[in-house]
């Protein structure tokens, strides 16, 4: 896509002048640094007059700091190449190796919002999964590192069942050899699962997603094919671009975490601000959480610092988004009170390692801890709305009862079953098609389903795709089956196989109905529509 030439985003800087150049100089030195990176008298006049140079927007004094001036510089967008790492490169690349330079905010323009989308869900995306409202939030972490998967996952059933909001993995477990990413990651969102069966209330399970490069992404699959809605990812540690490319691709929620970034914040006068890179940046990357430690715990940030990210956070920024600012880092129960004075109800508090000191119960402590927060706020409870519904997840509207010994087949509906919506909620396109429920859902210990489908004529199923895979055999009359970029006709006794996250959509143009079985997995994530412009 083309963007306009003209069309500049402007980086806001604090610079301390320590030497005999005046700010002007200081500030041209960065036009250049951050753009061309040759010397004034090497630049061909045309990129001055196209703007490819940086441009001094405005230079202000800082009062009482006869040193510090705000500078503010614009850069035209398209040298981004509207890449995460370019646009970081422009940010602060070269000039990150200087000193007395600290960005303090970013002006986006509409290019960036429309490229770089935000948050998946945010903060009233996250509130309609849980059905929780009118309070902050409560997260804890799975920890310390080094235990046992039966006792993590014995730890998440705790938490679950004291009645948080949130679990994450503590940071620091990845895919060690003594707690393996499939084995950890299944056995603790089971244990998360068997608790939410029992009750209308949720808990949400985040497993932190760390690995090699070439790992990652069958993390990521992994965790949904469990049914887990989010991840627990530290850009820094990743790479920012994958953030971004996680988030884009897959629907999840991404819980960001601040290890690596403390670098840019120790220097009071250089780095990039707490509040723009834990907010605006990981907000931009589509961070729906955003984790950092609050004042007077273990790490030095001032009550200022985290005002000003959780304003970020939750300010209005275009078409993202606002996230959820995190408390963490030296969280405990006495503190709620203090801290929520700070804070309105759109905020996660993160308790960890004092949640275990409170009492060896860890769902007794959890009931302390939740019972304090819900103390501070006026809390409203609504049943949690499921994500976007499909015929790969969605349940059987009808009661129907356990597996007979035989279904008897007539004109294509079988004894015991009945024909249902193909699907329910918004945002889907499909026509002249509905479905039967045959094995999986009546009491079977299969792990798969089996369903019938029926498309009439000119109908069709939504466009989507998904990790889990499909099998698809024809039974009925004929059908196209469209898959990635390419389509093929199905007749009765054909198969058909739909790999992991491949786009595809059936359909009918024929003049009798179309009909196919389609056998699936039980544990399944949610579709993402694909919208085919």
């Amino acid at each position: 896509m083309k963007y306009p030439e003209n069309e500049r985003f402007t980086v806001h800087y604090i610079i301390t002048v320590n030497d005999d150049r005046s700010i002007e100089e200081h500030a041209s030195d960065i036009t250049l640094e951050q753009t061309v990176e040759v010397p004034m008298d090497c630049i061909p006049k045309k990129h001055f007059e196209d703007g490819i140079i940086g441009k001094i927007e405005n230079i202000q004094p800082i009062e009482k700091k006869s040193n510090q001036f705000k500078v503010s510089i614009s850069y035209r967008a398209d040298i981004t190449g509207f890449s995460i790492p370019q646009f970081f490169n422009v940010l602060f690349g070269n000039i990150s190796l200087k000193n007395n330079i600290k960005v303090s905010d970013i002006t986006f323009t509409d290019s960036f919002r429309s490229v770089f989308k935000g948050p998946n869900y945010g903060i009233d995306g996250i509130r309609k999964l849980l059905g929780v409202y009118g309070r902050a939030l409560a997260c804890s972490a799975l920890k310390p590192m080094g235990i046992t998967i039966n006792k993590l996952s014995s730890m998440a059933a705790l938490l679950a069942k004291g009645g948080i909001d949130l679990i994450k993995d503590d940071h620091g477990i990845s895919n060690q050899e003594f707690h393996p990413f499939k084995e950890r990651v299944s056995s603790c969102q089971e244990a998360v699962e068997k608790v939410n069966a029992g009750r209308e209330r949720q808990t949400l399970y985040f497993p932190m997603v760390s690995g090699r490069f070439e790992e990652i992404e069958e993390q990521v699959q992994h965790a949904i094919k469990e049914g887990i809605r989010g991840i627990l990812i530290a850009p820094m540690l990743v790479g920012v671009d994958t953030v971004r490319y996680i988030a884009g691709k897959y629907n999840l929620i991404i819980m960001a975490h601040p290890a690596l970034t403390g670098t840019h914040f120790h220097d009071p006068s250089h780095g990039i601000a707490p509040s723009v890179f834990l907010g605006t940046l990981f907000r931009m990357l589509g961070a729906d959480i955003s984790v950092f430690p609050h004042a007077g715990g273990r790490f030095h940030f001032t009550e200022q610092d985290c005002i000003s990210i959780a304003n970020s956070l939750r300010c209005a920024n275009g078409s993202w988004k606002s996230s959820f600012p995190c408390l963490a880092g030296g969280i405990n129960i006495n503190r709620v009170a203090e801290i929520t004075k700070l804070y309105d109800t759109d905020t996660v508090f993160l308790i960890g390692g004092s949640l275990m000191q409170h009492s060896a119960d860890i769902s007794h402590a959890t009931g302390v801890f939740m019972k304090k927060i819900k103390s501070m706020f006026n809390e409203k409870l609504c049943p949690p709305e499921e994500l976007l519904a499909s015929s790969c997840e969605i349940p059987s509207a009808t009661d129907q009862s356990i597996t007979p010994p035989l279904m008897k087949f007539e004109n294509f509906k079988w004894s015991g079953r009945y024909i249902e919506e193909y699907k329910t909620g918004p945002g889907l396109s499909f026509s002249g098609i509905n479905r039967q429920e045959l094995i999986g859902k009546f009491g079977e210990k299969t792990s798969f389903g089996l369903r019938y489908f029926e498309i009439q004529r000119d109908g069709y199923s939504s466009l989507e795709k998904h990790v889990h895979e499909h099998v698809i055999i024809g039974i009925r009359g004929n059908g196209i089956l469209i898959k990635g970029e390419s389509s093929f006709n199905i007749s009765v006794n054909d198969i058909a196989y739909v790999s992991p996250f491949e786009k595809h959509q059936l359909r009918n143009e024929g003049k009798e109905p179309f009909g196919f079985f389609c056998i699936v997995d039980h544990k399944r994530d949610k579709p993402v529509v694909v919208n085919d412009e």
